[in-house]
């Protein structure tokens, strides 16, 4: 993990930044083909733009001064495009040019805007940021409401009249993610209220513990979907372990979560998980059958900080299961998934063949908070960092300090 984690801030996420970049309209490119070349004509989503800003925030916190992104710029430009003065809301997509594509307000991509502006602020100290998350977090407790009904709406129109649409837990689980990273930020009362209110939504709706189940899709009252209620994601499992630890920890308590957070991992190892090839089953159903056997990337980095992060509360016997589980992850990360210069295969067929041939703006989001939140928690284990990964980045920046020379040198002469 040490020199996963020293190659993704050294290498990766700058890469990404230039990458991702726009350097004629601002913002972020929606995807990348091959070489890193953008895909244009893609409408370009608020979640893309909040995960990319979130990350590079964190980064810069995280390098000592070696990467200097320009976050003031990246922030200015998604107020300029995506938020709507006159309502509160922030916009769903735009094109390339920044004009409004899609005007709905997306409470899966609200949530992401809260947590783009905790880690905006925790970098920037920019009280800009801490304004629009409380002014957002009131606008979704106004106008994502349904009277009678638990939750908040999937969607409101530029009306602000709710959008009929299949509820799922994902939204609600992604603003509690906001919340937490908020709460933990600024301290206020209003983003801990939020978050307690979804893990209320988690025990009474979402999980039903006595089938082990997590239900993905529901009807409006929040009961799992006659069609699709029998369709759960592994990922999703570890995602909520993750969640519900950071949640216990908020409140003081630790272990408050901890059985649950066992029930649930121990359920996606043994299901999730594909014991022929690797990789972790996009969906399943509540007994296990595998319905999509293809294999996204995110379900793999959600994995990997579970189960880190519940090597001091299994029993002492399951540690080392644990521990395997997570090297065997690692393994098919890096040959699977990761390459070492950075390009990633965002789905793979079950036989770990690519499925797909761009790499989402969306995605570097798992792979760095779910490498870095891994790794502290390692970190915090008392493992230290490895000399192996001192000296393999140790080579890898004199390799890239020659390399720039090289071009240097080469540029002159083909000038003179």
């Amino acid at each position: 993990m040490d020199f996963l984690a020293q190659t993704l801030l050294q290498r990766w996420v700058p890469k990404w930044y230039g990458a991702f970049c726009d350097p004629n309209n601002g913002g972020f490119y929606e995807r990348l083909g091959d070489q890193f070349v953008p895909r244009m004509g893609q409408p370009r989503r608020l979640l893309t733009h909040c995960r990319q800003l979130a990350m590079y925030a964190h980064a810069s916190a995280h390098t000592r001064g070696a990467f200097k992104p320009d976050l003031k710029k990246h922030f200015d430009r998604m107020l300029a495009t995506f938020y709507v003065p006159e309502t509160g809301g922030w916009r769903f997509s735009v094109d390339d040019d920044g004009h409004p594509v899609d005007g709905t307000y997306d409470l899966y991509a609200l949530s992401f805007v809260i947590f783009s502006m905790a880690h905006y602020y925790a970098a920037t100290h920019d009280e800009r940021a801490h304004t629009h998350a409380l002014d957002l977090l009131k606008f979704i407790e106004t106008h994502f409401v349904m009277p009678g009904l638990p939750g908040y709406a999937e969607a409101i129109d530029t009306q602000l009249k709710p959008i009929p649409r299949q509820r799922r837990q994902n939204p609600h689980m992604h603003l509690l993610e906001a919340c937490l990273f908020a709460e933990n930020t600024w301290g206020d009362r209003g983003f801990a209220v939020m978050a307690d209110r979804m893990v209320d939504l988690f025990h009474h709706y979402f999980y039903i513990r006595d089938f082990g189940q997590l239900c993905e899709f529901f009807t409006d009252t929040l009961k799992p979907d006659p069609k699709d209620g029998n369709k759960v994601e592994p990922g999703h499992y570890c995602e909520w372990v993750w969640l519900l630890k950071k949640h216990a920890f908020l409140r003081g308590y630790d272990s408050m979560h901890d059985d649950l957070c066992a029930e649930l991992l121990s359920w996606a190892n043994a299901h999730g998980w594909d014991y022929v090839h690797g990789g972790i089953y996009d969906v399943v159903s509540p007994d296990g059958d595998v319905l999509t056997d293809s294999k996204r990337l995110w379900p793999f980095t959600e994995a990997l900080k579970a189960n880190a992060l519940m090597l001091d509360v299994v029993p002492e016997i399951d540690k080392a299961p644990l521990k395997n589980r997570m090297a065997k992850m690692v393994s098919v990360f890096r040959e699977h998934y990761m390459s070492e210069r950075g390009f990633w295969v965002e789905w793979l067929h079950r036989d770990l063949t690519p499925a797909v041939d761009y790499m989402p703006g969306t995605t570097p989001y798992h792979v760095y908070f779910g490498i870095m939140e891994t790794y502290a928690v390692m970190h915090a284990r008392g493992r230290s960092v490895s000399w192996r990964a001192g000296i393999l980045l140790g080579l890898y920046t004199i390799r890239r300090q020659l390399s720039g020379v090289v071009r240097g040198v080469k540029a002159k002469i083909k000038a003179g």
